[in-house]
C-alpha cells in the first residue's frame, strides 16, 4: 500500500476535521494517509484558539514536535518530522514557508519522493508587499513549479498557477469548502425553533445582523462596529450578534445593543446562533466563514477587495451583496437598511442562496483529492 502524509496549516483546525474524516472513508484501498499533528495543541493551542476535538479524529496522525519562534515579528516554525517523512510515498504540505518543515521536505524529491502543495497560491492577506514578502512569495512559487502537484483551493487559483508557469495538468482544483450538508441539517434542524430561539437572545423584534470569524485586523471589525453604529441612530430595532476569538479588546459588552459570545465551535450552540441571525455583515476579508452562513439561508453583506481569500469566488449575486471597493461605513449600512426595508428582496435573496452552493460538498472536495492523489502516484 502506498503512503501518503498531509501536513497543512501545522496544525489540524476543527474546521478541517471533517474533510480528513471523510477522505479516509472515500480513499482507494491502495494508498492510505496520515496527518501531521502536535498533540500538545489539544491542551495549548499555539495556532489556533479554537479547541481541537481530538476525540472525532476518525483519520491516524503522525505525532510531531512543533518548535516556534519569531523573527521580525513573524512566528517561524519546525516541526519534526523531516526523517519520517522519507518513508512516504507522497508528500502534501502547505504552500507556505514560514514551517521550515515544508521546504526542507521537498528534498526527499531527490529520491524518488512524489511531493505536492496545497493552499491559496499567494498570499491573499497582503495589500502592500514588502521586500522579505515578495522573497517568500517568489520562493514559493519557485518551489511549486518544481513540484509533483498542486492542490489549489479554487479555480482562480489554479488560473493564477497556471498563468505563472506551472503546467495545468499538475494543479488540481479541489473547491475547498466545509461540511455544507451537515450545516444544512442543523439549519433545518434547528430553524423551526427560530421564533424561540431568538426570544431566548431577546431579538423578537429586532434586525438581526451576524459576524462569525476571528477578530483579525483583515476582519475589518472597527469598521463593522462604525457602520452598526450608524444603523442604530437610524433605527433602535438592530441588534449585532459576535461570535470568534479576540474581540475581547473591543469592549463589546459595554453596548446593551451588541451581544458577544466569544469562539463557539460547538455545532449545535452554533446552529442556533446562525438560526437567530437576519444577514451576515462580513465587510472583512471572506474565507470559508460566509460560506456557513450561507448554509443558514443568511445573505452576506461585503465588500471586494484584493484581500479575499479564494472563497470569495463562492460569492455571487445569487447568495450576497458585494460592494464595490471604497466602500464607507455609511454606504455598507444603508445597503444593509435598504435590504431590510425591502422583504421580498431579501426573501428572494434568501431562496436563492442554497441552490447556489449546494454543489460544494466535503464529499466533492474529498473525491478531487483522490484524483488528484492517484494521478500523482501513478505518475
Amino acid at each position: 500500500m502506498k503512503k501518503v502524509l498531509f501536513a497543512h496549516q501545522s496544525t489540524i483546525p476543527h474546521y478541517r476535521i471533517q474533510f480528513y474524516n471523510t477522505l479516509e472513508q472515500l480513499r482507494p484501498q491502495n494508498w492510505g494517509f496520515e496527518v501531521v499533528f502536535d498533540k500538545t495543541e489539544i491542551t495549548k493551542p499555539q495556532f489556533f484558539k479554537e479547541p481541537v476535538a481530538f476525540e472525532r479524529f476518525q483519520f491516524p496522525i503522525l505525532d510531531v514536535n512543533t518548535i516556534t519562534t519569531k523573527v521580525a515579528g513573524k512566528r517561524i516554525s519546525y516541526q519534526t518530522f523531516w526523517r519520517r517523512a522519507a518513508n512516504y510515498d507522497l508528500l502534501i504540505v502547505e504552500n507556505a514557508v514560514n514551517n521550515l518543515a515544508y521546504p526542507l521536505c521537498q528534498v526527499h524529491q531527490l529520491r524518488g519522493t512524489k511531493y505536492a502543495y496545497w493552499g491559496h497560491g499567494w498570499d491573499h492577506k497582503v495589500e502592500k508587499t514588502s521586500l522579505p514578502k515578495k522573497v517568500s512569495e517568489n520562493l514559493k512559487m519557485q518551489l511549486a513549479k518544481q513540484a509533483d502537484g498542486f492542490f489549489a483551493y479554487t479555480p482562480r487559483v489554479k488560473k493564477h498557477l497556471v498563468d505563472e508557469g506551472l503546467s495545468p495538468s499538475r494543479v488540481f482544483v479541489v473547491n475547498n469548502t466545509i461540511d455544507i450538508n451537515e450545516q444544512r441539517r442543523l439549519f433545518e434542524q434547528w430553524q423551526p425553533q427560530r421564533a424561540s430561539i431568538r426570544r431566548q437572545f431577546g431579538l423578537e423584534d429586532e434586525r438581526t445582523l451576524l459576524f462569525v470569524g476571528r477578530f483579525t485586523p483583515n476582519k475589518r471589525i472597527d469598521f463593522l462596529l462604525e457602520a452598526f453604529s450608524i444603523l442604530r441612530k437610524k433605527d433602535p430595532a438592530y441588534h449585532l450578534l459576535l461570535v470568534g476569538s479576540g474581540g475581547d479588546i473591543y469592549n463589546l459588552d459595554a453596548s446593551p445593543d451588541i451581544t458577544y459570545l466569544g469562539p463557539i465551535v460547538e455545532p449545535d450552540q452554533l446552529a442556533r446562533v446562525y438560526v437567530a441571525g437576519d444577514i451576515f455583515a462580513f465587510p472583512g476579508s471572506v474565507g470559508l466563514g460566509p460560506l456557513q452562513a450561507l448554509c443558514y439561508d443568511l445573505p452576506v453583506v461585503t465588500i471586494d477587495s484584493n484581500v479575499h481569500m479564494p472563497e470569495i469566488e463562492y460569492l455571487n449575486e445569487d447568495n450576497s451583496i458585494i460592494l464595490p471597493e471604497g466602500t464607507t461605513a455609511e454606504m455598507y449600512a444603508q445597503t444593509i437598511s435598504d435590504l431590510f426595508d425591502n422583504p421580498q428582496k431579501l426573501r428572494d435573496l434568501q431562496d436563492s442562496i442554497w441552490p447556489s452552493i449546494e454543489h460544494l460538498t466535503i464529499e466533492q472536495m474529498a473525491l478531487n483529492f483522490i484524483d488528484g492523489i492517484n494521478t500523482i502516484l501513478a505518475a
